[in-house]
């Protein structure tokens, strides 16, 4: 075992064993110091079994793995990301294909990551793919590739060092929404939209899986709580909705109006039997009917998580979330400038009582001519 050099190739070859037979490889540099950490890197893998001569993915194409994947991972999932996995695949599939999978490497995995945020939007031409969209992409396409490696089908992922996009770029900024705003875009919404923003607010709950897509059934009325069921993003999510009073009021009045045809509480036009489908576009219509900045209508569980951290305790708030981490309540929590601002004066009342300060400040380019100014401060 060792480097070496051959009368007919430029670059240092390598010899290692595997499975008691010697093989020579070449390492395609000319660097003797690149040399030696490439051998050593494959000793590496020798040694901890991820080095196999004939890899099953040297005959086996991306297509067949993603429907190996599909019926052996995909199906544990919940319909939700079941869903999400198949656009995903569609877009995988229609890029690398009938490739072997030792024939995708960092690279293609790189350059299908530009290809797609270049990619024109179906519904609007003008605009590309977000990055958010592509990163969900990479993380199935990560997903796909781990369940090869697990069955041994490949060496290495080629996903494991792909950068991704940076999703906050792209992200609307935060905003709370006052109770003026709220009231104009209810005036401005149609009726389904304005008793899924009054659920949605009361309730925290995610846009579809707990909103949109719910059946009369998983509603309890008269203990005033939802029953979100098994479908959710996760175990703690499944913990039933507690319903304030303006929410049952709301969903009495619409289940009255509503036709006893359908199992769900927001039903979709065209079809009874099935949950509306989207609220983009009635949602950004409301929006700017009422003339308040656009924002996702998510956020509305941020508006909740907010509201309630006003007078609850963390311990009740997390509860509401159905969070699994008390930190997580965080990234849910907008602005607190008031919050933050209360607790300065407060902070200065206690420093400054009884006492008479003087804060000595200068304004304007020129100190020289435009002097000092002494403003007292007391408590």
């Amino acid at each position: 075992m060792g480097l070496y050099k051959r009368q007919d190739s430029r670059f240092w070859w390598m010899a290692y064993t595997v499975k008691g037979r010697q093989r020579c490889e070449s390492t395609k540099t000319l660097s003797k110091e690149l040399a030696k950490k490439i051998l050593k890197k494959r000793e590496a893998e020798i040694a901890l079994g991820r080095f196999q001569v004939g890899w099953p993915g040297e005959r086996t194409t991306f297509s067949e793995l993603c429907e190996e994947f599909s019926r052996s991972h995909s199906s544990t999932l919940s319909a939700k990301s079941q869903e999400n996995h198949q656009i995903f695949l569609t877009n995988l599939r229609a890029y690398f294909g009938d490739r072997k999978l030792t024939d995708i490497d960092e690279r293609t995995v790189v350059e299908y990551r530009n290809y797609r945020r270049r990619q024109p939007l179906k519904w609007n031409p003008k605009r590309t793919v977000k990055g958010a969209t592509v990163n969900r992409e990479l993380a199935c396409l990560h997903c796909i590739f781990q369940f090869a490696l697990k069955r041994k089908y490949i060496g290495e992922n080629p996903t494991s060092g792909v950068k991704h996009f940076n999703e906050r770029i792209e992200r609307p900024t935060k905003r709370m929404l006052t109770v003026e705003d709220e009231h104009r875009i209810l005036e401005s919404a149609v009726p389904h939209l304005r008793v899924a923003i009054v659920l949605l607010v009361q309730t925290g709950g995610r846009t579809y899986s707990e909103g949109l897509s719910l059946k009369w059934d998983q509603v309890d009325l008269a203990h005033s709580v939802i029953h979100p069921g098994n479908s959710v993003k996760t175990s703690d999510s499944a913990q039933p909705l507690p319903l304030s009073r303006l929410a049952c009021d709301v969903l009495r009045v619409w289940k009255q109006e509503q036709s006893p045809e359908s199992p769900y509480v927001f039903p979709s036009p065209r079809k009874p039997g099935k949950p509306i489908g989207s609220v983009k576009r009635a949602w950004r219509t409301a929006l700017k009917k009422a003339g308040v900045p656009y924002f996702p209508i998510y956020n509305l569980r941020h508006v909740f998580c907010t509201r309630l951290s006003w007078v609850a305790p963390d311990a009740v708030l997390q509860r509401a979330m159905r969070h699994s981490s008390p930190e997580t309540k965080r990234h849910y929590q907008l602005g607190m400038v008031n919050e933050v601002r209360k607790g300065i004066e407060e902070a200065n009342e206690r420093a400054y009582e009884g006492k008479q300060k003087v804060l000595r400040f200068y304004y304007g380019r020129n100190k020289l001519e435009k002097g000092a100014a002494d403003i007292s401060v007391s408590g």
